[in-house]
C-alpha cells in the first residue's frame, strides 16, 4: 500500500498507527459506491467515522471533503480525497462547483502516481549504479564499448565492467537483452 498525502506528518503517523485504511469504515463505504463519497454522508451513515474525522480536524484537516474511488482491475484500488475548511452552510455549493474537476484530476493524479510507484519499485529492484545506467543508455544509442569509453572518459575495460555488472543485475545474457529489459521496465528513464 502506498500513501501520498499533504496532511500533517503527525496526523498521518497517528492515523496509520491507530486506524489504517483497512480499519477506516470510510474506505469501505467509498468503495461500495461508484460515485464520490461526501464526508458528511459518511459520518451520517456510520458513527465510527466521526472520531477519525475529529482527530483529523485537530490536525488542521478540513471538516468537509470528498473521496473519489478509483478502481483499476488487475492493479488495485485507490482513493483520492480533498478536504475543505468551510462553514457547513457553504459546503453544498463548494462541492457542486468542484466535484467534476476534482474527479478528473483524481484520475490523472492516480495515473501519474502509479507510474512513480512502478518506476520506484523497478529501479529499486534492479539497483543499477549511475554509471551502469549511463553505459546502458549509450548502448541503447548503438554505441560500442570503445565509443562509450571515449564519451565517458573512462577505459574500455571500465565500460565492459559496468556492462557486465548491469547484465548480472538485470539477469540478462547479452547487452542487447539488458537494454531491452531496462527500457521495458523504465530503469533508463
Amino acid at each position: 500500500m502506498s500513501w501520498f498525502s499533504t496532511y500533517d506528518e503527525g496526523y498521518v503517523a497517528l492515523y496509520q498507527r491507530e486506524f489504517t485504511p483497512l480499519r477506516d469504515r470510510a474506505f469501505q463505504i467509498c468503495f461500495r459506491n461508484l460515485l464520490p463519497l461526501d464526508w458528511d454522508e459518511a459520518r451520517r451513515s456510520d458513527e465510527t467515522i466521526e472520531p477519525i474525522h475529529a482527530l483529523a480536524e485537530s490536525f488542521g484537516v478540513g471538516r468537509h471533503g470528498i473521496s473519489f474511488p478509483i478502481r483499476e482491475p488487475g492493479v488495485g484500488d485507490a482513493m483520492f480525497s480533498v478536504n475543505f475548511a468551510c462553514e457547513d452552510r457553504h459546503w453544498n455549493e463548494i462541492r457542486s462547483h468542484l466535484v467534476n474537476d476534482v474527479h478528473l484530476f483524481a484520475h490523472y493524479f492516480h495515473l501519474r502516481m502509479k507510474t512513480v510507484i512502478a518506476t520506484r519499485s523497478v529501479t529499486a529492484e534492479f539497483d543499477l549504479s549511475p554509471r551502469e545506467r549511463e553505459v546502458l543508455l549509450w548502448a541503447a544509442e548503438g554505441k560500442t564499448a570503445w565509443e562509450t569509453a571515449q564519451l565517458l572518459k573512462v577505459s574500455e575495460r571500465a565500460v565492459n565492467l559496468y556492462t557486465s555488472n548491469a547484465l548480472g543485475k538485470l539477469r540478462a545474457k547479452t547487452k542487447t537483452q539488458a537494454v531491452a529489459i531496462a527500457v521495458r521496465n523504465g530503469v533508463l528513464n
